[in-house]
Order: structure tokens, then C-alpha cells, then sequence
């Protein structure tokens, strides 16, 4: 078991990393998206999420808070809302236009932080961080390498 003393340091770490990302930003990389909207546009770009169910569930959402920011990215005609060709209970998500460039612009920005993020490391000390990330992803969550 972890000492306390192991458990601030961690502590002290998340709240550091989140600073870094700006995930406590009321706008995520200086655009009118909140930092839940930018994570909901990230799912449905990047892991192709196509369900408001699917999000909610990626993100561990309540249903209701999920329903309004999807609503939100709608209104904004960043995601639209299609009928589910299989199921016509149920609605499908996925970007337009409009919020495929959102969405680029703000992936982009994500991998220009991480790349400011870590050029002051030598190649050695990037390779050790992403191993720690890997190390992380294993142990925390069962991904492995992606």
C-alpha cells in the first residue's frame, strides 16, 4: 500500500497535468468549446463514437449533462443528429462539416502541447516519458501500446 507521503506526490502530479492541459480552462485551446464539449467532439473524431450512449459511456457522463452538451455541439453545427439506420428508437452522432475543422484544429493544438510539452527533453528522456506513459496506460487502464 502506498504511504500517504506516495499518494500527495501523486496527487501533486494530477493537479500539475491537468494545469498543463488547461483542462480547468473555461475554453479549450481558444475556442468557444468548453473543455466537455471539446472532449465529446474528441471521442466521436478520434474513437468514432456514433451514439450519444456511446459518449456517455466513454466519458462517464450522467445521461442528462451528455444529452444537453451533444445538443449544444448541434446547435453549435459542429455534430448532427441522424436517425439510426438499425434502431428507430435511437439517434446517430457524428460531425459535420463545420466540426470535422473544429475538430482538427483542436487535435492539432492537443499534439502541439505535448510536443511543447516535452522539447526540452533529450530524445533518451522522450523515450523514458512515453514508456511511463505506456507503463501507465497498462497498469491503470489495460491499454497497451497505441
Amino acid at each position: 500500500m502506498l504511504s500517504n507521503n506516495e499518494i500527495e506526490n501523486i496527487r501533486a502530479f494530477n493537479r500539475q497535468y491537468t494545469q498543463v492541459l488547461g483542462v480547468l480552462n473555461k475554453r479549450t485551446f481558444d475556442t468557444d468549446l468548453t473543455w466537455p464539449e471539446g472532449r465529446i467532439l474528441i471521442e466521436v473524431g478520434v474513437n468514432h463514437l456514433d451514439t450519444p450512449m456511446a459518449v456517455t459511456k466513454a466519458l462517464k457522463l450522467d445521461k442528462s449533462y451528455a444529452s444537453r452538451t451533444i445538443k449544444k455541439l448541434v446547435d453549435k453545427k459542429i455534430l448532427k443528429k441522424t436517425p439510426s439506420p438499425t434502431d428507430s428508437r435511437s439517434i446517430n452522432i457524428s460531425l459535420t462539416k463545420y466540426g470535422e475543422k473544429v475538430f482538427n484544429d483542436i487535435n492539432q493544438k492537443s499534439n502541439d502541447l505535448i510536443k511543447k510539452m516535452i522539447e526540452g527533453l533529450s530524445p533518451a528522456e522522450q523515450d523514458k516519458y512515453f514508456e511511463s506513459i505506456q507503463t501507465i496506460n497498462k497498469l491503470l487502464f489495460k491499454k497497451g501500446n497505441e
